[in-house]
């Protein structure tokens, strides 16, 4: 009993030496401590996780909270800085992207909240909501996950209606992003699905997937027996093993050290088409950078638990600031789950609520 109090006592100095770090990211644009607080511990609020729920609780403005939320919509910047002190060694970065569900928003195309239709690879059907460009990074020393943000995607549309200043396409985020992690990271494994196959983003050092119909310009037996590939034209047609394969990318031709991986599950096998653009690594370090794109659904489930989907904001900005402080917090909150030896982010909620 005594070292569960002793465990309780470091895990509330240790939130406390977190919320004060975020709130000085807060707090660089001029807030009161009062307003940092508010949006720094909105995510730990009992109920939904919204910005009237915080104003309600600290009995602040809600229209001042919402202003401040607007001035945050750069601070995963400032974000990196924290990070950076944090790890020093080599990272992952992992590019995936979720969908930011809004059940209750209705409308043919995009609503004014930003809302719009989109397809929920996780439930198979089209829903409201707003997609989001998700990253984060390994730090491949100590094996922690850390998220380092969520972007919001505008569709073209709302470009046409006034409602963004510029259109980006998910891979040109994703590329903006990258190059700002390699200013502040040692960056050796870059790490995304199929989706993200273009020539701004299969560069150095990335481990991806390729889909089963991508055609072959040429490929041989990274084990030297060539009569075996011999006619293949498609990367499903390849029978497990490991190759060098050169594709059609852009305008040119690459080549990528590709792993045919079958592996079993209780639905039966399943077969996984995983490449390479650095030629060196083995298949055992080809299949460990993958299955690190796992810790970022991990990051997806938790910040949702942790009310993610509550609030909806007219403007952009807001959108973004809102994100920026439920990306800081859920890594907060991971670490802490982790000191206390709890099995999840939820089981953190109600170990804070009875507490």
């Amino acid at each position: 009993m005594t070292n569960r109090k002793g465990q309780v006592e470091l895990a509330k100095e240790d939130l406390i030496k977190a919320v004060n770090q975020v709130l000085g990211i807060v707090r660089r644009n001029g807030r009161s401590r009062k307003v940092g607080l508010a949006l720094v511990l909105m995510v730990l609020l009992g109920g939904r996780s919204s910005v009237r729920n915080a104003a309600e609780t600290f009995g602040l403005d809600y229209a001042n909270l919402l202003e401040a939320l607007g001035e945050l919509h750069d601070a995963w910047r400032d974000y990196l800085e924290v990070l950076s002190g944090l790890v020093k060694g080599e990272v992952a970065v992992i590019i995936d992207d979720t969908v930011d569900h809004k059940e209750y928003s209705r409308g043919r195309d995009v609503s004014p909240h930003g809302n719009y239709w989109i397809y929920c690879h996780a439930h198979g059907r089209f829903e409201r909501g707003v997609q989001l460009l998700t990253v984060a990074i390994v730090d491949l020393s100590t094996g922690r996950t850390f998220m380092v943000g969520a972007f919001p995607y505008a569709v073209r549309k709302m470009l046409d209606l006034g409602m963004v200043n510029e259109f980006k396409t998910k891979i040109e985020m994703a590329r903006e992003m990258l190059d700002v992690l390699k200013e502040r990271f040692r960056v050796s494994r870059v790490v995304f699905d199929s989706w993200y196959w273009s020539e701004k983003l299969v560069k150095d050092n990335v481990v991806s997937e390729l889909k089963s119909n991508r055609r072959l310009l040429r490929v041989e037996s990274a084990r030297g027996t060539l009569e075996e590939v011999e006619g293949h034209l498609r990367v499903g047609d390849l029978p497990p093993g490991v190759y060098y394969a050169d594709l059609t990318l852009g305008g040119q031709a690459i080549t990528v050290k590709l792993l045919v991986w079958e592996y079993k599950r209780d639905s039966g096998s399943h077969v996984k088409y995983l490449y390479t653009t650095d030629l060196s690594l083995s298949e055992e370090e080809i299949e460990e950078a993958w299955r690190m794109r796992w810790e970022i659904e991990k990051l997806h489930r938790d910040v949702k638990a942790l009310g993610l989907e509550d609030s909806s904001f007219w403007r952009r900005e807001r959108l973004q600031g809102y994100l920026a402080i439920f990306t800081i917090m859920t890594n907060v909150v991971r670490e802490l789950v982790g000191e206390l030896n709890l099995r999840s982010v939820e089981a953190f909620l109600r170990f804070v609520e009875r507490l």
